[in-house]
Formats: structure tokens, sequence, C-alpha cells
């Protein structure tokens, strides 16, 4: 019955688990690779700096204008 909702997301299979899968896959390597070898206390703003960088990928390249 609540279940009815889901029946799209269902139907396209692994492809969908597969669109969103990756792209985290890949943004955890990404910072794990970056934290390797790190000063814990520098740590909090390399993730940050991260996080600027892959909110840019979604949200198209162009800076806001502050």
């Amino acid at each position: 019955m609540g279940l009815t909702h889901l029946e799209p997301f269902v139907g396209a299979g692994p492809w969908l688990v597969i669109a969103f899968a990756v792209p985290a896959a890949g943004r955890i390597i990404i910072t794990a690779l970056a934290l390797r070898g790190t000063n814990p206390k520098d740590r909090p703003s390399i993730i940050k700096a991260l996080a600027e960088l892959f909110r840019g990928r979604w949200r198209g390249s162009v800076p806001p204008d502050n």
C-alpha cells in the first residue's frame, strides 16, 4: 500500500543505485586520499575545502556572486 510510490525506483533496477553509489564512492576515495598523512588539526579545513569542491560540481562550476 505505502510502497506504491517506490515502484518507479524499484523498476529502474540496479542502475539507480549505481547512479548514486559511484559518485559517493568517488568522493569517499578522494577524501580518504586527501586526509592520508595529514595532521589531525588540519583535517577540518581540508574537509571544508573538499566540501566546497564537491558542492561546486553539483550546483554548477560558476562561483556565487558574494
